[in-house]
């Protein structure tokens, strides 16, 4: 086989895995560390609602874990057994930073799983999610919850590991 048709087939074999690399990406959970979850609140200071993923960025305010946290309904469309694996693993976060860039699921599954508009700046929430493993600043949440208590869940596919219980509260 020529040089040349070494390199074709190369890139040729490169493009393809390059061009399913952001499907995989959007869609698992494998950057983020699933054994320990943490709960956040504050209001959304920046939104991109949009494909393949909406984006949001949340100003934390000192939030510790509401009281009766266990007893919280889990959104409509929700995994028992992922939602209460993540209830029971959820800690305050305590971290350095004062936003985290939250990773939302797109419009047409936000729709899905109940929420039928865009999130607004200014609106506040509640989340209980994941930190990526290579950016601290970046948090996906499992699922949230409106300041009017309509929660809203976000788990597609399966956890790369599963969540481990909080200490002791």
């Amino acid at each position: 086989m020529t040089t040349r048709r070494k390199l074709l087939i190369s890139g040729a074999t490169l493009m393809t895995f390059a061009l399913t690399l952001p499907a995989m990406a959007h869609h698992g959970w494998g950057t983020f560390d699933t054994r320990h979850a943490f709960y956040v609140a504050g209001a959304l200071t920046r939104v991109r609602w949009g494909n393949p993923h909406s984006e949001a960025v949340l100003r934390l305010e000192p939030a510790a874990m509401p009281g009766n946290w266990l007893q919280r309904p889990l959104p409509q469309g929700a995994s028992e057994r992922d939602g209460r694996l993540t209830m029971a693993s959820a800690r305050p976060y305590t971290g350095p930073h004062k936003e985290l860039e939250l990773v939302l699921a797109g419009p047409d599954w936000m729709a899905r799983w109940g929420l039928k508009r865009p999130l607004q700046t200014g609106e506040k929430i509640e989340a209980v999610g994941f930190l990526s493993a290579g950016e601290a600043d970046r948090l996906r949440p499992v699922m949230f919850w409106l300041s009017d208590g309509q929660g809203i869940w976000q788990q597609l596919t399966a956890f790369p590991q599963q969540p481990e219980p909080a200490p002791a509260r």
